[in-house]
């Protein structure tokens, strides 16, 4: 049976800087050599670029690149970070994990006239409480007064609730 054994971490990642209180869980390099490192509480992307788990909409992995979309007013309008990894190792099944973990609780609804807002309740690390996101789909009015009252109704609501 052979023995398990951890992949060297190259001096590029230990050289990350990790905020005190947080620890790396996974990493890769890209294609061009620049360290990508998940810790328990964010994705550091190259570049300084720091994604706290619940500011991050949806991930994708298609070999050998990794899709990070930031959670913005409107589905899908998010920054894109687009990284083409040289060696993924267990990150893309990590930040799939985590943004997945991120989420505590969902829920769709319909606006009148017309369009659709997700509300979102999402954990942060180190926080007992959920941070709160309404992201409207797209083609919502979001300038319409009627349909920011009917979202932000819901949210209360689901406040309330889940807490």
């Amino acid at each position: 049976m052979p023995l398990l054994r951890r992949r060297p971490v190259p001096p590029e990642v230990k050289a990350v800087p990790v905020p005190p209180g947080e620890r790396r869980v996974a990493w890769a390099l890209t294609a061009t050599g620049e360290p990508l490192v998940a810790t328990d509480a964010a994705l550091l992307l190259p570049v300084g670029v720091r994604l706290e788990w619940h500011r991050v909409e949806r991930a994708g992995w298609r070999r050998p690149t990794l899709t990070v979309l930031e959670v913005a007013g409107v589905e899908g309008a998010g920054a894109r970070h687009v990284v083409e990894l040289a060696d993924e190792g267990d990150l893309p099944e990590v930040v799939r994990t985590r943004v997945t973990a991120s989420v505590a609780w969902s829920s769709h609804a319909r606006l009148s006239p017309r369009g659709g807002v997700r509300i979102v309740g999402r954990r942060r690390a180190g926080l007992e409480v959920l941070e709160w996101q309404l992201v409207y789909d797209p083609g919502t009015d979001v300038t319409d007064p009627l349909v920011r009252a009917q979202a932000e109704e819901m949210l209360e609501g689901a406040r309330r609730t889940i807490g």
